[in-house]
């Protein structure tokens, strides 16, 4: 068998100040880095809006992943595809778990934080909720660390970067697990590490 080509590595376009940081965050819980070719694309320099760069995300946004010849953006469906590929989902209501948790993140939980004229009246429902589900249980999808978390959690971890003045101290457990992730070495060397200075 060692005659065989190894099969051809990952490519995942990111940025130290992007969403491509999820991706990686993922990538390392995995133990996958030696597995996949992490493409910077310097924002700085607009290499996002090149015509080579479109032709894998069309709208010029990071990150995006090539698997062979699919080529996909939006980091939720980046995760399910990763984590599907890494053997992650026993089963198929594992792998619907992980997508309602991953689009909860990009839809329902960002809008309710990051959509201004949304969060006043959202983010405390959406908060409240969340709290009671980690009152319960230290993980997203129950007792086990799973893609679900760094959906949810690199979203709630934003909050530090982008919101730090938004009061969550009504939110204790929500407050707790973004502390526990932030502190998963794979977290704090992506999502959680301090951005690089210009």
């Amino acid at each position: 068998m060692s005659g065989l080509p190894s099969p051809a590595k990952l490519k995942l376009y990111s940025y130290p100040v992007s969403r491509g940081r999820i991706i990686e965050w993922l990538l390392k819980e995995h133990g996958k880095e030696a597995d996949v070719e992490i493409v910077n694309v310097d924002l700085r320099e607009k290499e996002h809006k090149s015509a080579e760069f479109r032709a894998i995300n069309p709208f010029g946004k990071l990150p995006a992943l090539v698997d062979g010849d699919m080529k996909l953006f939006e980091s939720g469906a980046i995760l399910i595809h990763l984590a599907h590929k890494w053997g992650e989902f026993k089963t198929p209501e594992d792998r619907s778990v992980a997508e309602q948790w991953a689009l909860f993140a990009n839809s329902t939980l960002a809008d309710s934080v990051f959509v201004e004229q949304r969060r006043d009246q959202s983010m405390p429902d959406v908060f409240s909720a969340l709290d009671e589900i980690l009152a319960k249980q230290p993980y997203i999808a129950g007792s086990s660390f799973t893609v679900s978390d760094v959906a949810v959690g690199s979203c709630l971890l934003y909050i530090r970067v982008y919101l730090p003045q938004l009061d969550l101290k009504p939110y204790p457990h929500v407050v707790a697990y973004m502390q526990r992730m932030a502190e998963r070495p794979a977290c704090a060397a992506t999502v959680a590490a301090k951005p690089p200075q210009p």
